[in-house]
């Protein structure tokens, strides 16, 4: 649909892109002088209250993951009949748009990209959430001070939303598609593992990992090891293979598994923090006193209160 030319105080820029399913519009907020982009569902989907509601739950997954390196969310709305949500606008366009430009991404690079799309991925996994589209087109890039930031946007809705209108064949990306989800079975983020492992295969090779069919995936065969194509140390292949892997029970188990065992191949050490798991203890505050001092002067206070009673004790007695 044509969205119109201003919503609230946002006033329409241009679009920025459309599909079967929905298109992207960037408006501009002129009280807060900043840009936003603008997802609207499509004309012929909005009548379908199980496709909106499908659409609407992106927009809240999106909210409740309120990471930097996830597109954020601030609000959403209705205009002639039409959901649209209000998001992050990616100023510096997508990982596909990188690949345009570069044939292959330096090792450090591609480290800290893998790894802060690594990061929004764990976000959405903790909630519970399978992306299950991970792709360059998917993965923004957002200025941020002298550098870009990694944002993963499209939470796969195409998929579920044809899978919702009745339609029974399997769409997606094959050069990005783990070989479970050709089949049509259940899929867990062991198979964003392996789309996040085949865009590091890009980036660094300027290759795909598959280039072959969607029913070809069910007879997958590992690409050519990246360090045959270009210059990464060895251990590269052995991280990216895995992540590659047709059987999901042969890949890294998780998302942070791979980032941390690709981050341990970088020379740079290229690095970007992954969300914590809920057991695992919180960072020391880097200001914060040493626990030896505060044990001492633990000590101190008891000392002093013991000296103190033991003096008012005294004094008792010599009353008596």
């Amino acid at each position: 649909m044509s969205l119109p030319a201003r919503l609230g105080r946002l006033t329409q820029v241009e679009r920025l892109g459309v599909g079967g399913f929905a298109s992207v519009w960037l408006y501009r907020d002129d009280e807060l002088q900043s840009d936003v982009a603008v997802k609207a569902l499509a004309d012929n989907w909005s009548q379908r209250l199980d496709i909106r509601e499908r659409f609407l739950q992106e927009a809240r997954i999106l909210r409740r993951a309120d990471s930097d390196f996830v597109v954020r969310v601030y609000d959403v709305g209705e205009v002639d009949g039409t959901p649209y949500f209000v998001m992050s606008y990616a100023d510096r366009g997508t990982v596909a748009n990188l690949l345009e430009h570069e044939q292959t991404v330096p090792l450090d690079r591609t480290v800290a990209m893998v790894s802060q799309a690594g990061a929004g991925l764990s976000v959405l996994h903790a909630q519970g959430s399978v992306h299950r589209d991970i792709k360059p087109a998917n993965l923004l890039l957002r200025t941020d001070g002298a550098g870009a930031r990694v944002m993963v946007a499209d939470l796969g809705v195409a998929k579920a939303l044809l899978h919702a209108s009745g339609l029974t064949h399997v769409v997606g990306t094959p050069a990005y598609m783990a070989p479970e989800q050709a089949t049509g079975g259940g899929v867990d983020e062991r198979a964003d593992v392996y789309a996040l492992a085949a865009v590091t295969y890009q980036l660094l090779t300027g290759e795909v990992a598959h280039s072959g069919s969607i029913a070809e995936l069910a007879r997958l065969t590992p690409p050519v090891a990246p360090s045959q194509t270009v210059d990464v140390p060895a251990a590269v292949d052995d991280v990216v293979l895995r992540g590659l892997a047709r059987d999901r029970d042969d890949r890294w188990p998780d998302v942070g598994s791979f980032v941390e065992a690709l981050q341990a191949t970088s020379p740079g050490r290229a690095r970007t923090i992954l969300v914590p798991a809920p057991d695992q203890p919180a960072t020391a505050d880097p200001d914060a006193e040493p626990a030896g001092s505060r044990a001492l002067l633990v000590l101190l206070c008891l000392g002093l209160f013991a000296a103190c009673f033991a003096v008012a004790l005294f004094a008792t007695e010599q009353l008596r």
